[in-house]
Order: C-alpha cells, then sequence, then structure tokens
C-alpha cells in the first residue's frame, strides 16, 4: 500500500511543477509588470477578505443552539481552522474537528461543537451550490449561449437543487447513522467510528434537534454565508481595479463564483497549487481576459491566502499552549 505521505508530496510536487509551468508559459516579466502598479496598494486586498470571514464566522455563529461563546472567540478559533482546512488536502474537512475541540474551553461540549461545525459547513456548502449555480448562468449569458442549448445547460445547473435537498434530508436523517448503515451495506468496519456509534448517534440527534427547534437560525446562517460569497466578489473588483483591468459586475460574480469551483476540485492537492491557477486562467480567458491577468490576480490570492493560514497557524499555536499551559494554572 503506497504511503499516504508520500503520495500529499508527490502531487504537492506536480501542483508546483504545473505553476511553474503556467508562470513560464504567460511570462514572468508580463507577471512582475502588473504587480508592480500596486506597491502599497496591496494592502488594501486583506479588507474584503476580512469581511468574508467576519460573514462566515457570524453564519458559524448562527449554527449553535444556545450561544455559549462570543463572537471574538469564534473567530478565533475559525482562523485557526481554516488554517488547517488550506493546508491539510481533506476538501477542507479537515479543520472542523479542531474547530470543535478549542470550543471545550468555553465549556462547549465536543458533541455540540462538532454540531454546530457540521450545521455550519451544511449552510455553506448549500449557500456555495447557489452561488455557482447563479455563476454557471451568468456565463452562459455572458457567452450568449442560446436555444437547446440553452436549455439542456440551464437543465445541467439545477441539479444543484437535488443536491442541496439531499444534504437536508440526510442531515435531518441522521448523517452518522447514515455513514454507518453505509458502511455496513459494504461490509466496511472502521474500529474507531465502531466505538464511538453512540456519541454519533447523539451528534445526530443534536443537529436533528437544532434543524427542528431553531429553523430561524439556520436561514440567518444561510444568509450570513451567502452574504460571505457575494463580498468575495468585491475582492475580485478591487483586485482588478487596482491592476487596472476593467471588468463588469456580472463578469467579476463570473469569476468569483467559478473559481471557488476550480478551488474544490483541487482541493486534493495540498493548497490547491497549480489546479486553482490553471481553473482562474480559464475562467479569465473564457470572458476574454487575458492570461497574465488570470495569474496574476491568483498569484495576489495565494498571497492574501498565505498571510491568513500563517496568521491561523500561529494562532492555533498559542491555543494549543493555552490547552497545554491550563492544567499547571489550577
Amino acid at each position: 500500500m503506497i504511503n499516504k505521505q508520500k503520495i500529499k508530496i508527490l502531487l504537492l510536487i506536480v501542483g508546483c511543477a504545473i505553476l511553474f509551468t503556467l508562470i513560464y508559459k504567460v511570462g514572468p516579466s508580463t507577471i512582475y509588470h502588473h504587480l508592480s502598479i500596486l506597491k502599497w496598494k496591496i494592502l488594501l486586498l486583506f479588507l474584503p477578505y476580512f469581511l468574508v470571514f467576519v460573514l462566515d464566522t457570524l453564519g458559524w455563529k448562527y449554527s449553535f443552539k444556545e450561544e455559549k461563546t462570543s463572537f471574538k472567540n469564534l473567530l478565533v478559533i475559525r482562523l485557526a481552522g481554516e488554517s488547517v482546512n488550506t493546508i491539510v488536502p481533506s476538501a477542507y474537512f479537515a479543520g472542523e474537528p479542531v474547530k470543535a475541540y478549542f470550543l471545550k474551553r468555553h465549556n462547549i461540549s465536543m458533541v455540540d461543537g462538532m454540531a454546530s461545525v457540521v450545521i455550519s459547513k451544511a449552510m455553506m456548502a448549500i449557500s456555495q451550490i447557489i452561488f455557482v449555480m447563479i455563476g454557471v448562468i451568468f456565463l452562459l449569458y455572458k457567452l450568449n449561449v442560446t436555444g437547446s442549448h440553452l436549455i439542456s445547460s440551464i437543465a445541467i445547473i439545477l441539479l444543484g437543487i437535488p443536491t442541496i435537498m439531499i444534504i437536508i434530508f440526510i442531515q435531518k436523517q441522521g448523517l452518522f447513522a447514515f455513514l454507518l448503515k453505509l458502511l455496513r451495506i459494504f461490509r466496511i468496519r472502521i474500529r474507531y467510528i465502531e466505538e464511538r456509534e453512540d456519541r454519533l448517534r447523539e451528534l445526530d440527534k443534536n443537529i436533528y434537534q437544532f434543524y427542528s427547534h431553531n429553523k430561524k437560525k439556520a436561514f440567518y446562517s444561510f444568509i450570513c454565508y451567502i452574504l460571505g460569497w457575494v463580498a468575495g466578489v468585491i475582492e475580485v473588483f478591487l483586485i482588478l481595479y487596482l491592476l487596472n483591468i476593467p471588468v463588469d459586475t456580472v463578469s467579476a460574480y463570473i469569476i468569483e463564483s467559478l473559481s471557488t469551483v476550480a478551488k474544490g476540485v483541487t482541493s486534493f492537492i495540498p493548497g490547491s497549487i497549480g489546479g486553482q491557477e490553471g481553473g482562474i486562467i480559464a475562467i479569465f480567458m473564457s470572458l476574454k481576459l487575458s492570461a497574465s491577468a488570470a495569474l496574476t490576480f491568483g498569484i495576489l490570492r495565494r498571497f492574501r491566502d498565505l498571510i491568513w493560514t500563517s496568521t491561523g497557524l500561529f494562532v492555533l499555536s498559542k491555543l494549543e499552549w493555552a490547552i497545554a499551559e491550563s492544567p499547571t494554572k489550577k
């Protein structure tokens, strides 16, 4: 059996090779020319993403049955958890247990913490599906797709609706009970999961109770995540405006919505390196924008991610030290 760590390293090497090839093909001097336009203005790029982060944290805050900790604490814990999501190739799920773990410091049980992150992740996924569906429709409009091609394309896009319904249905019926049943149907036994069956069923119960008694909170969470995705469009506008590349509202929406797909599809590569940039170039070129502008845009987002992830890892280390030292303070 091939070592998973070796696969991750291999994928990272392939991703870096793709990125360097793209830079070589576009031309380092062209990218440097775009970047030299920014100078100190590059600092402004952190403002829109901070708004995105605040809105996403609000979405998580509304995923709790009861308010047991402050927004500030959630912001810090989410920063730590998202840094793990970024660096670990796991379709952005690895950081979720980390968030639940650090919630224990604020007298929130692991079951309640995990319930909040599962609900939060579901609301984020549902809002993203809707956001992307609208983006694809905008792309079809932009490309002037008409007739039977338009009808068939929209029919494919609308498959997102049953996906949303499945997410909600499975969560209400019991996500972990469903997974356990699925594993047993295929006669797959995972000792770690089997030993925690009671806790997983309790987690399902908490999630079900949230949806049954907190419909308004679930709706607020969804709205916050939708606004978070829309706030990402502001970042697209700002980056391209600072690069002196004119872009209309529809194009900015398309770039933001479809670049999230490129990032998600290539999440098996650590940091989506190479894959994310390749996707962005494809989106820009479909909108008749240059590959050099696309790669510069991708590099600037990569720089933003690097700063946020580094900050998150620093916060993660501080939280770990705080937990390690807490018994000695009693």
